[in-house]
């Protein structure tokens, strides 16, 4: 007879079942710590290193843009590779000779890889400013900020996709 050679089921009992629950939220505890060190490690959730000094600021940053709409310039920024070529013209389409300034290429996810340089005359019409490091394709914002006379006299961030 078959029912003399089975063992008997082992009971579920309440250890069985305490056992399975802390189990179960071992691995769920356990899987939640390893994504949020990934997590922090990977990006910090700050955009600005102080918010309340942004702030304060804000209202000069507004006057700054009604004079910069003002001057009513044309600023075209092309990333060619390791460099970024820059033309501006006026609002006669003349250009604008005597300017300064640096150009940042922020990678929108992790300012650790922002790639920058410093705007230089380049023979002809335009400005060049040559990066620090090569670019990887992606999103990338492409922030020119130029100056005349050591005072800020234009500022955009455009974002851009490379290849």
């Amino acid at each position: 007879m078959a029912s003399d050679t089975m063992k008997p089921a082992r009971p579920l009992t309440g250890k069985h079942v305490l056992a399975m629950f802390l189990a179960f939220f071992g691995v769920v505890i356990a899987v939640n710590m390893v994504m949020f060190r990934v997590a922090t490690k990977s990006f910090s959730g700050i955009e600005t290193d102080s918010a309340y000094r942004v702030g304060l600021a804000y209202n000069t940053e507004l006057e700054a843009a009604r004079q910069q709409a003002a001057l009513g310039w044309a600023v075209d920024a092309k990333v060619d590779g390791e460099r970024v070529i820059i033309d501006v013209r006026d609002k006669n389409g003349s250009v604008i000779p005597g300017l300064e300034g640096d150009v940042v290429l922020a990678w929108p996810a992790d300012r650790y890889l922002d790639r920058k340089g410093q705007i230089a005359p380049r023979e002809g019409t335009s400005y060049e400013a040559q990066l620090d490091k090569p670019l990887p394709p992606g999103q990338w914002d492409v922030i020119v900020t130029l100056r005349k006379n050591g005072e800020r006299v234009f500022l955009s961030k455009n974002r851009v996709i490379l290849n």
